[in-house]
């Protein structure tokens, strides 16, 4: 409560009222404005309000008051009414800061409107007379001064309510209708008194999900209930922009009514560097990398990845922890020595640590320490436990790799065509007979080549790397050391871009090879030689003789018979060997066997026939019809079938029946033949070792390559062939040859 102040003007009686607190205490920012305390003296600008029912009299004061009432400092607005609802209107809208009231001034009923209107806390002053003079308005301006400044300041009380840099508004408590509002909060919203007077909150709300009617509803029932509230809340401009604000309510009692006070900050920069923030944590928590903050050598922040590589279960359990415990101590002795005074030098330091986490296992990082001020650091660490498995894993592989080389004898080579570099593999350079250290250039590796080889490696080199043809071929290289060798080159494009950018290759030693080669040539003529002398010296004269010693049988006695039978045996068995000679020949010298489909049934019954012809004595039975399929094969496969025939009558006693059965099995694509005879049979030790070379019966009089040569041609028709036990006696050969077509 303020001071009354009483005078007495000569023209009437001029009195003031009492007034209560204009504006309670307002809280803001933590600390509160006292608007009382704020003003000693009369500086701003004063509003006063005329009531009268006489016009000239309002006129006059609105003329004169001014000048009667105002000084340097202050300056005084009058305003003049003769309507008691216009009266009643501007206290409850406006500032008034002293009523300047007739006496006269009556309601409808006749009584004076002075009393009632002091009830408004405003101050008040009276006059009677209605034509003052100079002298009067002259007093009646000290008197309006006196009751300004004696009273709750409301001159400086508005002044500050228009200062502050924040936004004010008052409203009524209950209807939350708009009483008055100062310039910041226009300017926040960008716009002017007018348009705002007739607003509620809601309607100066922007379209932001989750700010609606309830909700604000709900912040003015806590400012309500508790007497304040404060909340972030977001506007719309006038030129439709979102304005985030700090929204603080107070419930206080304002000119006798309780008012809603709002003070509203303007917080959108602030909020957009939150979200900013905000964004770049969760940037930060997202990188696939460690990011901790230390202050004083302890964590004041670290990201998920962080924690997750130093084995801590959230980034929060590793805020305030040092920097030493996350490391064993050789460790700290090490980044002692070592990151320390780099960072004390240069405020920087990247290497390589290990961390120790909570369960003593240690992860290998690569660490980036950057030095800020007030003896923080940032770290940024990347876990290198799989690279360091992969490196190991590398190596394991570049080592796997060069005793790879070293046992195949094959290097690897790159000739870089941007930069015409070359770089050869250590088993290249091995190959070339040269140091390890050893830089090739293009021209060395091409004088490697022996003298009239070098010409055709670079017209290859050449048309790989300006038309992109591979190649692959074998020369003669003579090696630092003078040692010549055969070697395979083997060269290929790298393309980019659709141009040639590089070439890379392989050589390999095949010299052991190429002497293999030359030898297996040097034996196949040999063979060949050897393969003529037999067809047509050999076999032709010993079937010379056979055939005079067939002429003799008719013209000698009993006893020149059995010598003769003996001649003919020898000799025919000779025929035999040298066929069975010219058959092995031709499947070694014939390198790889080339197969075609060959009827199965064809084969069978004229090498049938030709047995029955020769062992009369013997009996040759077919099991069912031998099936009309074709195998793969090539006319060496007589000499399979005729090999085997003759073993099972010439192991045996001249009369053994020897039975022939075939199936086929076209799931598998296989034809299965079953040659079975009811002889002695073959040990089962000697089962594996039967189709060896040289490998005969103690009785046989045979040359021990007839079942070797079945085997070899059998293996280079892609079959099988092995022996089993006949029932109740004998053996079985079963050869089992691929199916194919009779073309």
């Amino acid at each position: 409560m303020y001071p009354a102040v009483s005078r007495a003007a000569n023209f009437g009686i001029f009195d003031t009222v009492r007034t209560p607190d204009l504006l309670a205490p307002l809280e803001y920012a933590g600390s509160y404005f006292n608007f009382e305390a704020c003003f000693a003296g009369m500086s701003g600008r004063l509003n006063v309000l005329v009531v009268s029912e006489n016009k000239p009299i309002r006129e006059r004061l609105a003329d004169t008051l001014p000048d009667a009432v105002g000084n340097s400092t202050t300056e005084v607005h009058v305003s003049t009414t003769d309507s008691v609802d216009t009266v009643y209107s501007e206290l409850e809208q406006s500032r008034v800061d002293c009523l300047v009231v007739s006496t006269r001034f009556t309601d409808s009923t006749g009584q004076s409107l002075v009393p009632k209107l002091r009830d408004n806390g405003v101050p008040l002053v009276s006059f009677e007379r209605t034509n003052p003079s100079d002298a009067d308005i002259e007093n009646l301006g000290h008197v309006v001064y006196d009751a300004a400044r004696n009273t709750a300041g409301s001159l400086d009380h508005r002044e500050l309510f228009e200062a502050v840099n924040v936004g004010l508004a008052v409203r009524d408590l209950d209807t939350l209708d708009l009483i008055d509002i100062n310039q910041r909060y226009l300017e926040i919203l960008g716009t002017d008194r007018e348009a705002i007077l007739e607003t509620s909150p809601t309607d100066v709300t922007a379209d932001v999900p989750g700010y609606t009617d309830e909700r604000a509803a709900e912040e003015v029932k806590t400012a309500r209930e508790t007497g304040s509230n404060t909340f972030t809340w977001p506007m719309q401009s006038t030129s439709g922009e979102t304005v985030w604000v700090r929204v603080s309510l107070t419930v206080a009692e304002l000119s006798g009514q309780r008012r809603l006070l709002s003070t509203i900050e303007d917080v959108t920069e602030e909020r957009k560097r939150e979200r900013d923030l905000e964004a770049f944590k969760r940037a930060v928590d997202a990188v696939d990398a460690g990011v901790a903050l230390t202050e004083d050598g302890n964590h004041v922040y670290v990201n998920e990845t962080g924690a997750n590589i130093c084995g801590y279960s959230d980034a929060e359990s590793m805020v305030g922890i040092s920097w030493h415990d996350i490391h064993d101590e050789a460790e700290v002795d090490r980044i002692r020595e070592l990151v320390l005074p780099a960072l004390e030098t240069s405020g920087q330091w990247q290497g390589e640590v290990t961390v120790r986490k909570p369960d003593g296992t240690g992860v290998p990082v690569r660490l980036s320490i950057t030095s800020l001020d007030d003896d923080r650091r940032v770290v940024v660490f990347q876990d290198l436990t799989e690279q360091k498995e992969r490196e190991r894993e590398l190596e394991r592989s570049r080592d796997f790799l060069e005793r790879t080389q070293r046992i195949s004898k094959v290097g690897g080579w790159e000739l870089d065509l941007l930069t015409e570099s070359l770089e050869w593999t250590d088993q290249t350079k091995r190959i070339h007979d040269v140091p390890l250290d050893y830089e090739p250039s293009l021209d060395d590796a091409f004088g490697f080549y022996a003298a009239d080889e070098q010409e055709n490696v670079r017209k290859l080199v050449n048309r790989c790397r300006n038309e992109g043809l591979a190649w692959e071929d074998e020369f003669r290289l003579v090696t630092n050391e003078g040692a010549e060798l055969w070697v395979r080159t083997r060269g290929e494009p790298v393309i980019r871009d659709g141009r040639v950018v590089a070439l890379r290759g392989t050589i390999q030693d095949v010299t052991a090879r190429r002497s293999r080669e030359l030898e297996l040539e040097r034996t196949n003529e040999e063979l060949e030689a050897l393969n003529r002398i037999v067809r047509h010296d050999i076999r032709n004269d010993m079937a010379v003789v056979v055939g005079w010693a067939e002429l003799l049988e008719e013209h000698v006695d009993d006893e020149g018979a059995d010598i003769l039978s003996r001649i003919l045996s020898t000799g025919r068995h000779t025929i035999e060997i040298t066929e069975v000679a010219r058959d092995l020949i031709e499947t070694m010298s014939g390198g790889t066997v080339e197969t075609r489909p060959l009827p199965l049934v064809d084969t069978l019954e004229r090498e049938l026939a030709v047995r029955r012809e020769a062992f009369p004595n013997a009996t040759f039975e077919v099991e069912g019809a031998i099936p009309d399929v074709a195998v793969r094969a090539n006319p060496l496969l007589a000499s399979v079938f005729g090999n085997i025939f003759n073993n099972a009558v010439q192991h045996n006693d001249g009369s053994t029946t020897v039975t022939l059965s075939v199936t086929v099995d076209e799931d598998e694509e296989l034809v299965t033949t079953r040659i079975a005879d009811d002889g002695s049979g073959i040990p089962d030790s000697r089962k594996p070792v039967v189709f060896g070379k040289g490998e005969k019966g103690l009785e046989s009089t045979g040359t021990g390559l007839g079942l070797y040569l079945v085997n070899q041609l059998v293996d280079s028709f892609g079959g099988t062939v092995h022996f089993e036990d006949n029932e109740p006696t004998g053996s079985v050969v079963v050869v089992e040859l691929p199916l194919a077509s009779a073309d």
